[in-house]
C-alpha cells in the first residue's frame, strides 16, 4: 500500500523568513552599539592627545622658565618638534591635532567648522593656558579643569 504521508524534511518558507528577520534585528542592534563605542574610543584618543600636549607644555614651560605672557607659538614650537607631530587625529587620520588661540575670544565657546578631533590650546590670562579637545560633533570634550597649563 502507498503511504500518503509527506516527508517532513527541511524548513518551511515562513520559518526561514522569521529566522532571517531575527538575525537582521540582532545585526542592527549590534551595529548601533558598535558605532557608539567607536565614537567613545575616538573621543578617548582626543582626550589623551590633549592630556599629552598639556603635560608637554607644562614640562617645557618649567624647564625653560617660560611664562605664557609670551607668544604661545614660541612655547609650542619646540614641543611640536617632538611627540606631537606623531599624534594622529582619530577622526580623519591627519596630523592636524592642535590649534592655537592667543587671546581674545575663547575657542571653547565657539563651534569652529571641521575642527573635530583637534586639541585647542588657548591663552586665557597671563601664565594660564587651557588645553581641551573637540569630539565628532564639534562638542567640547570637557577635561578635568580644562587642563590648566600654568607655571606657578
Amino acid at each position: 500500500m502507498y503511504s500518503f504521508r509527506k516527508s517532513k524534511k527541511g524548513f518551511t518558507l515562513i520559518e526561514l523568513m522569521v529566522v532571517v528577520a531575527i538575525i537582521g534585528v540582532l545585526v542592527l542592534l549590534g551595529l548601533r552599539a558598535y558605532s557608539s563605542q567607536k565614537e567613545r574610543a575616538m573621543n578617548s584618543i582626543v582626550k589623551a592627545n590633549a592630556s599629552t600636549i598639556q603635560t608637554m607644555l607644562v614640562g617645557y614651560m618649567g624647564d625653560m622658565d617660560i611664562l605664557t605672557d609670551e607668544n604661545i607659538s614660541d612655547c609650542l614650537g619646540p614641543v611640536t618638534q617632538t611627540m606631537i607631530e606623531n599624534m594622529v587625529n582619530p577622526y580623519d587620520n591627519s596630523h592636524q591635532v592642535y590649534r592655537i588661540s592667543a587671546g581674545g575670544t575663547s575657542v571653547f565657546e565657539t563651534t569652529p567648522t571641521d575642527s573635530y578631533g583637534q586639541v585647542d590650546v588657548l591663552r586665557v590670562a597671563p601664565n594660564v593656558l587651557y588645553v581641551n579637545g573637540r569630539g565628532k560633533r564639534n562638542e567640547l570634550l570637557l577635561l578635568p579643569n580644562s587642563l590648566p597649563a600654568n607655571k606657578y
